[in-house]
């Protein structure tokens, strides 16, 4: 440690290199520190004259890094994070209170955990939650967050995870819709009905649907489609149609009747989703009790509306 003090000008000079080389910007770098620009640059010109080395090129339209820029950077991020995980773990002895951040798809955050949010805030009022949203399906690596809500993920060493529900589709719509269209029947006509789509690639589109359940196909059926399956379940509150509904998202509208099934059928894919936590990161008393609210309201809620 005493040959890393002499390597460097002061303690800070590791700041300011670290967030000019995340921003790309002295500017911005400044503001984030709440000093000048001139005194960031002056900051980078004594660490690159004392270590011999230039760690930013200016070019045209900013500054990037030089290769022995990167590699310092990629050195100061993993020991920063190091530093972050040993800090978090020390205030996580001192009791339930912190911040606990989510990764979760949009849909799920504002369909399910929004409604519930009051009813967490009063059992856990010490408790902050931040949000990291997924556009689309809940995939992809699990990064600065606490817990993730993912599908289909691999078990292994790196993480730990814990079942949190199967996957269920079924159609659903609203009250005022099914009373003046009716429910979708196999000697029914589709025609009369109109079906909101995510679109994309869908995994389990209104076709696979359908032809899983033995309905005849949509030919006729007016369509609506929107990119963001927010919009999709709204879509159908509003009464403008019937959408599928995975239930873990549409669960509460579910409970609360502003949706219901416009069909008895309920696909089970055999697929899950689970909570998922990082191995290198600790999990922290306060994620564990944000854990187990989950795991609990989750399975209250599928015996209450959808039994095995």
């Amino acid at each position: 440690m005493t040959s890393l003090r002499r390597s460097l000008p002061s303690a800070n000079a590791l700041f300011v290199f670290e967030a000019a080389a995340r921003y790309l910007s002295f500017t911005r770098a400044a503001v984030e520190l709440n000093v000048t620009q001139s005194a960031v640059s002056r900051m980078i010109a004594r660490l690159e004259a004392h270590i011999e080395a230039k760690l930013f090129i200016r070019t045209a339209t900013g500054i990037e890094l030089t290769d022995d820029g990167r590699q310092l950077y990629h050195a100061v991020t993993g020991s920063f994070q190091h530093i972050e995980m040993a800090l978090e773990a020390i205030r996580a002895r001192r009791g339930d209170a912190g911040m606990v951040t989510l990764s979760l798809s949009s849909a799920f955050a504002m369909h399910w955990i929004m409604p519930r949010l009051d009813r967490f805030q009063a059992l856990y009022p010490s408790i902050d939650l931040r949000f990291q949203l997924v556009r689309g399906e809940p995939v992809g690596p699990i990064e600065d967050v606490d817990l993730a809500i993912r599908y289909n993920f691999p078990s292994d060493v790196d993480h730990l995870s814990w079942p949190l529900m199967a996957e269920k589709v079924l159609p659903v719509c609203s009250p005022a819709y099914l009373a003046s269209h009716g429910p979708i029947k196999h000697d029914g006509d589709l025609g009369r009905h109109t079906l909101v789509h995510l679109s994309g690639s869908t995994r389990i589109p209104w076709s696979r649907f359908l032809a899983e359940f033995g309905y005849p196909v949509a030919d006729g059926s007016r369509s609506l489609t929107f990119s963001d399956y927010s919009l999709v379940i709204q879509a159908a509150i509003s009464g403008r149609g019937v959408a599928l509904g995975w239930w873990h998202v549409v669960a509460h509208e579910l409970a609360q009747k502003e949706l219901l099934p416009a069909a008895p059928e309920v696909l089970s894919t055999g697929n899950h989703y689970y909570l998922v936590a990082s191995t290198r990161r600790p999990v922290r008393n306060p994620a564990i009790l944000v854990r187990d609210w989950l795991l609990a309201e989750m399975e209250a809620l599928r015996t209450r509306i959808l039994p095995d």
